[in-house]
């Protein structure tokens, strides 16, 4: 796609190019990793250019249906538009947990709970006190392996959210633990931060390894860790 010279992308054109890759409109679509360069550019800000018709509604809602079914298929939590090579302010998130407390101790302490399907433009999180959960993640973009990023354990979400109808509204509500988490990862996408960018030197590891180290304090002792999260304490994953 050639950039005009103002920098700007034709959000509609290469909207409907990566759309009209698939073969069917059930198929996924092809998640870019790391290298591609929509993943390092700030995305562009999706509410204007729906405001000034440089983007339909009805196209936001083929992209948002083809983003879900997409993350569902990798499995994943979460997708950003940069990742399927659009350089737009717009991701899904869903996360089907099973909350069955007791099970899951990992869960549990990542304080993991099931989120609904949405679809959200532009959104801008503010950290909520000084709390920091450190914990294994992965990213689609950078398909198998993790590493471990400290995350503020509260946000402040503020964003338009995209509903079925096409119909959009403004929301401002506060999240806590793994949603959390999944809000500050795929909103790093959109100022083409990777998670990766964030992580604890040294942990970064194949994601075949990853259940070696569901308590830190292995992967402090086995991969040489140090700095704040060798001061963690058995079972303890949260810093003030």
């Amino acid at each position: 796609m050639r950039l005009r010279d103002t920098g700007a992308v034709d959000i509609t054109e290469l909207t409907g190019k990566i759309l009209g890759r698939r073969e069917k409109d059930c198929d996924p679509l092809r998640i870019v990793q790391a290298g591609h360069p929509a993943l390092r550019r700030r995305a562009v800000r999706a509410r204007e250019r729906l405001e000034d018709g440089r983007l339909e509604v009805a196209l936001l809602l083929e992209l948002a249906e083809a983003m879900t079914v997409t993350m569902r298929a990798a499995p994943g939590v979460g997708l950003a538009a940069p990742q399927v090579g659009l350089p737009l302010s717009f991701y899904v998130i869903e996360d089907r947990y099973a909350d069955e407390p007791g099970e899951d101790e990992v869960g549990d302490l990542l304080e993991r709970r099931p989120l609904p399907l949405r679809a959200l433009l532009d959104p801008v999180l503010e950290p909520l006190g000084t709390q920091r959960v450190y914990a294994f993640e992965g990213c689609l973009s950078v398909d198998g392996w993790q590493s471990i990023v400290p995350r503020s354990r509260r946000v402040l979400l503020r964003a338009t959210e995209l509903l079925g109808d096409g119909s959009l509204r403004e929301v401002e509500e506060e999240h806590v633990g793994w949603t959390a988490r999944i809000l500050q990862h795929e909103t790093d996408h959109l100022a083409g931060t990777l998670c990766h960018d964030l992580c604890v030197p040294r942990s970064y590891i194949d994601a075949r390894y990853g259940s070696r180290y569901d308590d830190l304090g292995e992967a402090v002792r086995r991969l040489g860790l140090s700095g704040e999260i060798a001061e963690l304490g058995p079972g303890e994953v949260m810093t003030s």
